[in-house]
């Protein structure tokens, strides 16, 4: 009797290793989601195949160069957490990183410029928040409307230098935001008297 029940819990244990063993090995191959570097790839090229930014790629892969050789994996994080995305903090740290650059009309990136949604596409792309290129009006269509803004969050406005929705920026806090108008990048008062006179609301993507 004694002897059956040893047999019975080595059983259970067994089942049970067994069980912990398949549960840590799905994890595994879940989080596992990599990249084999070939000829002719650059990391700039792979994080555009893949929908994410080139910052972020580095990142994923603790690299400080962008340099890279054939036969080299590559972590692309496609199952990371919500806490382990990119945050609202970094963000607005690659948006003041733009501060200074001037503005220029269909501008999208710093070497020529920026409007407002070319500066928007420009900043979440690199922050790892991927979006295609939109207008101001294109981004406040497809964003979820908020009445009380986060850092991060855009702040639209109308009727500025054409009928409807016409600019769009970046809420960074204490009623500020950072955005592409007038000569260059700058960081401007929501409830400044221009701005407020033409204000709409805020949106997330």
């Amino acid at each position: 009797m004694k002897k059956n029940k040893k047999v019975g819990w080595r059983l259970k244990l067994a089942t049970l290793a067994l069980s912990s063993s398949v549960l840590f090995s799905t994890f595994d191959t879940a989080s596992a989601a990599t990249y084999t570097v070939k000829s002719g790839d650059s990391l700039w090229k792979i994080a555009n195949q893949q929908g994410v930014s080139l910052q972020s790629l580095m990142k994923w892969n603790s690299l400080s160069s962008s340099t890279i050789h054939v036969g080299q994996k590559l972590n692309l994080n496609t199952t990371q957490s919500s806490a382990s995305k990119p945050s609202n903090t970094n963000l607005v740290q690659i948006a003041k990183q733009q501060l200074g650059v001037k503005y220029t009309f269909g501008g999208a990136k710093p070497s020529t410029g920026f409007d407002c949604s070319g500066y928007i596409t420009y900043v979440f792309n690199n922050a790892g928040i991927s979006t295609a290129r939109k207008s101001a009006a294109g981004f406040y269509n497809t964003a979820k409307k908020v009445s009380t803004p986060k850092v991060g969050d855009l702040v639209f406005f109308a009727n500025t230098y054409k009928a409807g929705i016409s600019h769009v920026g970046i809420y960074i806090g204490n009623n500020q935001m950072i955005n592409a108008s007038g000569s260059k990048v700058n960081i401007a008062n929501v409830n400044s008297a221009y701005w407020k006179g033409h204000f709409v609301g805020y949106g997330r993507l």
